[in-house]
């Protein structure tokens, strides 16, 4: 079995049309997390998109026996998925989205990078892609400065309140590191998009109405609150989350961290659209870095796999890819 030449190419580009609903996504997130707890927002949603794509699976027993074969694996995707969603949330809380995915995005290629000689020791990085991440690193840390000094569309910011949002962002950044990972870990391992999305929030869903219950924020099911959570629900996970599974599994760690980048210039327009918010060329500037940062990363990578086309696959992976086929 040969992998087909146009996997990265297709893969590349269900990534970017996760960037692109993802990025209108995060300031609508800033927004309402202004009057919505982020669990209250995170348990409702996912409990929608949860059931149904658990309903679309088709075959239950072979999910199961799937989810059995790689249960450790499945497991650290549900962890890494719950913290990267309600962190990612309460960064919203704190900065600009802009500003919230411009540090997170700073961080995800160098951890992508040392995650790598773990997890996926068979695929290096090549020398462009770790220039990248040092330059992605640079602006990230200009931002954080930006915000520091009070330069950033939100303005002065409580150095208590920076501190919590840095600490989010990081978490943010690991989990999206680690999800990158280990959904492409188990795309090897034979398990398809739709038994990864049939498998992957139930932690969230326990963890969320953990923190609802604990805090006491349960918020009010008013038309307008009802209507948002459908809307980020459909939209910004079923949707966007099944082109962001199809396309890691199509394309390397590597790439999908860069290509994450390219929602930062759409954002820092979109969130303009909050009338909290106020233009910062800081922002701008430190976007703008950031963005041909990743760029510079995934043109890296194409022009690797251009010039170094695919072989096939182990023999391994073709066995086990061929038996699990066999068991849908």
């Amino acid at each position: 079995m040969s992998r087909s030449r146009n996997a990265p190419i297709l893969g590349t580009l269900l990534v970017l049309g996760y960037c692109v609903i993802n990025s209108t996504k995060s300031v609508f997130e800033g927004s309402l997390v202004q009057h919505l707890s982020p669990e209250f927002i995170a348990f409702n949603s996912f409990v929608i998109a949860q059931g149904f794509y658990f309903l679309i699976c088709r075959d239950k027993k072979a999910l199961l026996a799937t989810v059995r074969r790689c249960l450790p694996d499945v497991i650290a995707l549900n962890v890494a998925t719950m913290v990267s969603w309600v962190a990612v949330l309460y960064a919203f809380t704190v900065f600009e989205p802009a500003m919230a995915n411009s540090v997170i995005l700073g961080l995800v290629p160098s951890i992508t990078i040392a995650l790598g000689f773990k997890l996926r020791p068979g695929v290096r990085a090549l020398r462009l892609e770790v220039v990248a991440a040092l330059g992605m690193l640079a602006a990230m840390v200009f931002l954080v400065a930006a915000a520091w000094h009070g330069s950033s569309a939100i303005g002065e910011l409580p150095k208590g309140d920076l501190a919590a949002g840095l600490v989010y962002c990081v978490l943010t950044s690991f989990a999206l590191s680690a999800i990158t990972y280990f959904t492409k870990r188990l795309g090897d391992r034979g398990m398809s998009v739709q038994q990864m999305m049939a498998s992957r929030f139930g932690v969230l869903i326990l963890a969320t109405l953990g923190l609802l219950i604990v805090r006491d924020s349960f918020d009010p099911y008013t038309p307008r609150n009802i209507g948002a959570i459908l809307l980020i629900s459909i939209v910004g996970v079923i949707i966007s989350l099944y082109l962001l599974q199809a396309g890691i599994v199509r394309t390397e760690p590597i790439t999908v961290s860069m290509l994450f980048g390219t929602n930062l210039l759409i954002t820092y327009v979109a969130q303009f659209l909050d009338p909290r918010l106020q233009p910062s060329t800081t922002t701008f500037v430190g976007v703008l870095v950031l963005s041909a940062a990743m760029c510079l990363g995934a043109w890296a990578r194409w022009r690797d796999g251009r010039n170094n086309p695919p072989d096939k696959i182990p023999a391994e992976a073709e066995g086990t890819t061929q038996s699990v086929g066999s068991r849908r």
